[in-house]
């Protein structure tokens, strides 16, 4: 097995590509990892993952760590509220190292930064359940004071009055499978008939717990949750869902990667359009 590493050494050059993420074992990760992976490969690139919650190590001792195995380029993922390594990430601008930050939401600092376009995953969520038919909404969310979910509540809400209709309930209950008893009653009293949920792992438990209670999906309530993996897939119905294209997404931070190392040009800030999914629960 050739060492990848210690090929490069000898040729002063490099192939070895890395990339910083918090950690791998959800799907949100290996979809972005997965994208970014097959981009490279088909250009002879290797891949090298620093996992955050495993290495115990701070930011700047990571950044050198890659500087002493000469990667040619690093890309930098995450939750968009995360904000790990944004201003250590300058550290490799100034050693001549191409950088790329995926999937979070900052002002332009000199390095390419590749995100989906937040802004409208609310917007997207309303026209969708209106145009299926619904009418008295609900946003099912985690308690939590993120900028983003407050967001996303808020264009929710617009785009739901933007159709005349009454502002939706916004309920909180805590993450997992199983819904809150205070949430249920109120979706469960037949003043609502469609619910978009911030969390894929949520809405597939709001399914479970509104189906052990009688409730027709989606003739009596349409759920749309937010996120894409086969967790939608299995759910009985199958769960609709707010796209952010992650695996697309890491086959863009590939590109601007391969670019900034082929000395071509690039947009200092790319955002890719999330997208409805179409299936069952809605």
């Amino acid at each position: 097995m050739p060492n990848v590493v210690a090929q490069s050494l000898k040729r002063s050059s490099t192939d070895n590509i890395a990339v910083i993420l918090p950690r791998i074992n959800t799907s949100y990760y290996s979809d972005m990892t997965s994208g970014i992976s097959w981009e490279l490969a088909k250009h002879g690139y290797h891949l090298f993952i620093y996992e955050m919650e495993n290495l115990h190590k701070p930011e700047l001792e990571v950044l050198q760590m890659m500087r002493e195995n000469m990667v040619a380029g690093v890309i930098s993922i995450g939750m968009s509220d995360d904000m790990m390594f944004r201003d250590s990430l300058v550290y490799l601008v100034e050693w001549g190292i191409p950088v790329v930050y995926v999937n979070r939401l900052i002002p332009y600092q000199g390095y390419p930064l590749l995100y989906p376009d937040f802004m409208r995953v609310g917007e997207l969520a309303a026209n969708h359940l209106i145009e299926r038919g619904k009418r008295r909404l609900a946003l099912l969310q985690k308690p939590s004071g993120e900028d983003l979910v407050v967001h996303h509540a808020e264009t929710f809400r617009t785009a739901v009055q933007a159709h005349g209709l009454e502002p939706p309930a916004i309920l909180e209950t805590a993450p997992g499978l199983v819904t809150s008893p205070e949430c249920l009653d109120r979706l469960t009293g037949g003043e609502i008939d469609g619910v978009f949920v911030l969390n894929e792992l949520m809405a597939a438990g709001l399914i479970k717990c509104l189906t052990q209670q009688g409730i027709r999906i989606p003739e009596d309530i349409a759920v749309l949750g937010f996120g894409n993996s086969l967790v939608g897939e299995i759910t009985a119905p199958e769960l609709s869902c707010v796209d952010l294209q992650n695996y697309e997404l890491g086959v863009h931070g590939a590109r601007l990667i391969l670019r900034q190392i082929q000395g071509l040009s690039i947009e200092p800030v790319t955002m890719l359009e999330p997208s409805i999914v179409q299936r069952k629960s809605t």
